[in-house]
């Protein structure tokens, strides 16, 4: 282990890693170092020794999570020259500790879109397919909503609940995957970011709104509404 005086200059708070930390928790790391130091596409990352000495894990460690960063297009080597930054964008930022307040705006409008692109696709499939015992687990869940404060930790657990009971009634279980990773995203990106959810109220009324439209079966209504509903439309 290096002496203390010789360490390189880090400009990221990273905690020590155990020796048989998991190649992930690496990757994610050098993913957090490439974000907060801007670094853009063709510039160098440190060496495997400083990175080695910054994460406090063995060169062999930092060797392996340099080869999946590659494997999905996230870093290239040039023999004999370093490793560099290939595309530091492929892989959604949700730690919005890492970024300055205007790149937290902006981050978080692309979680928005993120979740918009699947929930208002889901909930137009929801009104051409739900069933009575979809629209009947709806309104029992609102109702649930609407007497019943939030015990989960998680901020969006209600608003989040409500629209994977919509996902489910829209029959198609590869929308209801892409929900997941959306929703997640989006979660972790506003939580991180210090977002606090719209009034139960104003959330609850919506959610009316949205369930009596998939009863009439009018999805271009449901579209309308569930654009409102994640603030893409005033």
């Amino acid at each position: 282990m290096p002496v203390q005086e010789k360490r390189p200059a880090v400009d990221v708070d990273y905690l020590p890693l155990i020796k048989k930390a998991v190649p992930d928790t690496i990757v994610e790391r050098i993913q957090a170092l490439i974000a907060t130091r801007k670094l853009m596409p063709g510039q160098q990352l440190p060496s495997e020794r400083e990175l080695a000495t910054l994460l406090n894990v063995s060169r062999s460690a930092v060797r392996e999570a340099i080869k999946i960063l590659i494997s999905i297009g996230i870093l290239h080597t040039a023999h004999g020259r370093g490793t560099f930054v290939k595309e530091p964008q492929l892989q959604a930022l949700t730690d919005l500790s890492l970024v300055e307040d205007d790149e937290k705006k902006e981050l978080m409008l692309r979680a928005i879109e993120a979740r918009a692109l699947v929930d208002v696709e889901v909930a137009r499939l929801a009104a051409r397919h739900a069933s009575e015992e979809d629209i009947g687990e709806l309104e029992d869940y609102l109702a649930m909503s609407m007497v019943e404060p939030m015990k989960s930790k998680r901020k969006f657990g209600h608003d989040l609940g409500f629209e994977k009971i919509i996902a489910k009634a829209a029959r198609n279980p590869y929308l209801v995957e892409l929900q997941k990773q959306a929703h997640r995203m989006f979660e972790e990106t506003w939580t991180s970011g210090g977002f606090i959810p719209r009034p139960s109220d104003a959330r609850n009324a919506q959610h009316r709104d949205i369930v009596e439209a998939i009863k009439a079966r009018d999805e271009a209504r449901v579209v309308r509404l569930m654009k409102l509903h994640i603030r893409l439309e005033d």
